[in-house]
């Protein structure tokens, strides 16, 4: 009986020797790998936005009354001083209508005294006298009017600054409240506005600071802050915003330029700052944030497939807003040669700060 099962057992035996006599698989080599610590840090998503750099007041200046140009005397982007004359009107006419308005004050005033005279003899009513009364009160208020339209016959600079626009000239005829000059206050300041859309809007408030460069003034930044926010969306959808500009006398500016604005709004959030090359594929969302796949190192130093969810990309970093724990290294360099599983050589370690 035990000799039929010896062929069984010999067979056996050599089975088992010739496993033990081949060669075993070799292990995958664990794959060298850059990685950067997770560190949760406050972070704002910065508003980049373009506008057109305007004056923050400006002035249409124009004539009380109609009349002949006598004199121009500025032009285009001259800088002035309060009080300077711009522009005056022939002033013949006018001057005429003051003299005729003080004749008929002094007339009537002494048509007052001489009725006071003949009312005190008890030979004239009181209605005369309240007549004669009112007319001088006429009288005074004509003249009072011709004077007010005499220093307005002549333009003058309301304060320190500048011409932006002139449009008129010597002997044109001009009417009453037509622009004559566009001017703006040296004091004013600079002021950048542009649009922004209404997921932008809720984010910015009051005094968020801001830097601004200008396609004139390459390599230079402005500081700035917001000093208006709309209330209203505006024709185009978009909401209206005013950054003003603190100027720099060594860079002069003008109205028109083309300005470039990233505003830091004051409200922060929770984040963690990755390089891009640690992202392996993404999937965009509806609400305009995205998910990337990553990978982390366990504690087995093994790669760790993660998706994980991201704000936005700025410049060369994603923006992780959920998916990471604090302390946990991320790779970041040869992320695209792993597999799941796989066993890593973390080679340099990068702070995410």
């Amino acid at each position: 009986m035990k000799l039929r099962y010896l062929p069984v057992i010999r067979a056996l035996c050599l089975g088992a020797a010739l496993l033990a006599a081949l060669p075993l698989r070799a292990q995958p080599a664990p794959v060298p790998v850059e990685v950067t610590a997770v560190h949760w840090q406050d972070y704002a998503r910065p508003v980049r936005l373009s506008g057109v750099l305007e004056n923050k007041s400006e002035q249409n200046l124009a004539f009380k009354i109609a009349g002949l140009v006598h004199r121009v005397a500025v032009d285009e982007g001259q800088w002035v001083s309060e009080g300077q004359l711009l522009a005056a009107l022939d002033l013949e006419e006018i001057d005429a209508q003051v003299a005729k308005a003080g004749s008929v004050l002094a007339n009537a005033e002494r048509n007052l005294q001489r009725f006071r005279s003949l009312q005190d003899l008890n030979a004239l009513s009181i209605d005369q006298l309240q007549q004669a009364e009112t007319q001088v009160d006429v009288a005074r208020s004509d003249l009072t009017v011709a004077r007010f339209n005499q220093r307005h016959a002549v333009i003058r600079a309301p304060a320190d600054g500048r011409v932006l626009k002139r449009f008129v000239e010597r002997n044109e005829m001009v009417a009453n409240g037509r622009p004559a000059f566009l001017f703006a206050a040296r004091k004013s300041g600079w002021v950048l506005r542009a649009g922004v859309t209404d997921r932008d809007i809720v984010r910015l408030s009051m005094n968020d600071r801001a830097s601004v460069t200008f396609d004139a003034w390459p390599g230079r930044t402005f500081r700035a802050e917001i000093t208006e926010l709309a209330g209203r969306a505006d024709a185009s959808q978009t909401f209206e915003i005013e950054l003003r500009i603190a100027a720099q006398e060594q860079t002069p500016l003008l109205a028109g330029f083309v300005g470039h604005a990233v505003i830091t709004p004051a409200a922060a959030e929770q984040v963690v700052r990755l390089p891009v090359s640690a992202m392996v594929r993404a999937w965009p969302l509806a609400d305009g944030s995205s998910e990337v796949e990553i990978f982390v190192v366990s504690e087995q130093q093994r790669a760790q497939r993660r998706r994980v969810s991201v704000l936005h990309l700025d410049h060369d970093a994603l923006i992780v807003r959920a998916g990471l724990e604090e302390g946990e290294q991320v790779v970041t360099s040869g992320a695209s040669y792993l597999s799941d599983d796989r066993a890593l050589l973390p080679a340099q370690t990068i702070s995410a700060e």
